[in-house]
């Protein structure tokens, strides 16, 4: 394939951007949404289970289903699926 030489993306990683650790490594954590069952007893339910990046982006993949999230951040998966990010 001429022309095709990889990623034009910086490989530099920024320690210390959320979700990652101080080296700069992938950080896994699972969105968490709660709700009421019918006792009124509070439910935790897991929606996706996710990676933050080293650029500070997020990835997803739902806990039912095969399809796949990118996002900016860990945070705005969570904003958009109203959920909320437990860190693993």
């Amino acid at each position: 394939m001429d022309g095709v030489h990889g990623s034009e993306q910086s490989s530099v990683y920024h320690a210390g951007d959320a979700g990652t650790s101080a080296c700069g490594h992938p950080r896994a954590f699972v969105l968490v949404r709660e709700g009421l069952d019918a006792d009124d007893s509070v439910v935790r339910e897991v929606v996706a289970y996710g990676i933050a990046l080293p650029d500070g982006g997020a990835a997803t993949v739902p806990a039912q289903g095969c399809s796949f999230g990118r996002w900016l951040s860990p945070e705005s998966a969570a904003r958009r699926l109203d959920a909320e990010v437990v860190w693993g």
